[in-house]
């Protein structure tokens, strides 16, 4: 059954692309050129502006500058401009790009939809234990819907924080970056249930759960305020499904948490998900429209493999 419905998407999704998706972006492929045109213009102007400005800078601060050092620190900075401006023109295009063809695209995946703006609110992330200090977050993609009859909200998130050491000057870490699914799920429970990794996580707000299952113990760390409910979710099964998910998404951590009916999962992806709009390709070259179905679908695989619309014990 559940193999059957994600083919069925995945039909979906190639109809709605060649009929309705790929007559679109060909009329945005002369805006693309243009965009790629712009980018590389601004480009060469801050490399040539950044290189001048910093041996500048240095030559005024130091009497007798080293050639060698000004010439590797001017390109340093001159570098970093280049890929700025590169990733300012490639967000513009891309913003725009979806801005006119998500609302085509999506239907191929049944009742969801695109936004621009996060779904999962900050009471939710915070109120599930999963990240120890952020104080900003960003959100780039995010999708809602339902599958089965089970309701999901995605957001490719960034969390930070940001400390002022000594002197006052600002310092900002990324606490996570990645991806967010809340799927309600349609069992109750009352408690809550923490699951993370040894390697990244070390105290904990509740008592460790025991559990029978070794090697998930030997990788993950589960506390719960509520024993009984917390053996009771973490199944044998769920567990051996739950350590797939990350493979799913190729992601760096997974953690997750049970709490007000709902299963927050953050998988933690050093990559831009879900992107589309690549300057340096065609608009409608299907490749990067192939990816973002894949990682669509994953979401839809993880749901089938641990079962969600089922009774959370399975």
């Amino acid at each position: 059954m559940g193999l059957s419905c994600i083919n069925e998407f995945k039909m979906n999704y190639t109809k709605i692309f060649h009929q309705e998706v790929k007559p679109r972006l060909e009329k945005l492929e002369g805006e693309r050129r243009h965009t790629k045109f712009v980018a590389l213009i601004v480009s060469i102007f801050a490399f040539i502006f950044s290189v001048v400005l910093v041996s500048i800078f240095i030559c005024v601060r130091n009497e007798h500058p080293d050639l060698l050092a000004t010439i590797m620190v001017s390109l340093l900075f001159a570098s970093i401009s280049v890929v700025r401006v590169q990733r300012h023109y490639k967000r513009k295009f891309e913003k725009k790009l979806k801005f006119e063809i998500m609302p085509v695209l999506m239907p191929a995946f049944g009742d969801f939809q695109w936004l621009p703006t996060s779904l999962i609110g900050m009471a939710e992330i915070r109120h599930s234990k999963l990240f120890t200090r952020f104080d900003n977050r960003t959100t780039d993609d995010n999708f809602k819907g339902s599958y089965k009859n089970v309701p999901i909200n995605i957001s490719e998130t960034k969390l930070t924080y940001t400390t002022y050491d000594s002197k006052g000057r600002r310092h900002t870490y990324t606490e996570f970056q990645g991806v967010l699914i809340s799927i309600e799920i349609p069992k109750k429970f009352t408690g809550h249930t923490i699951i993370n990794e040894k390697s990244i996580f070390g105290g904990g707000p509740y008592k460790e759960v025991k559990l029978e299952d070794p090697e998930f113990s030997k990788r993950f760390i589960v506390r719960s305020n509520d024993q009984v409910e917390a053996r009771y979710l973490l199944t044998t099964a769920f567990m051996q499904r739950y350590k797939g998910i990350q493979r799913a998404f190729r992601g760096s951590s997974i953690c997750a948490s049970f709490l007000d009916n709902k299963l927050l999962l953050a998988v933690g992806v050093n990559k831009d998900l879900f992107s589309l709009g690549d300057l340096n390709k065609p608009a409608d070259d299907t490749k990067q429209f192939t990816v973002f179905l894949n990682e669509i679908v994953s979401i839809f695989e993880m749901i089938e493999d641990l079962k969600l619309y089922q009774d959370i014990g399975m």
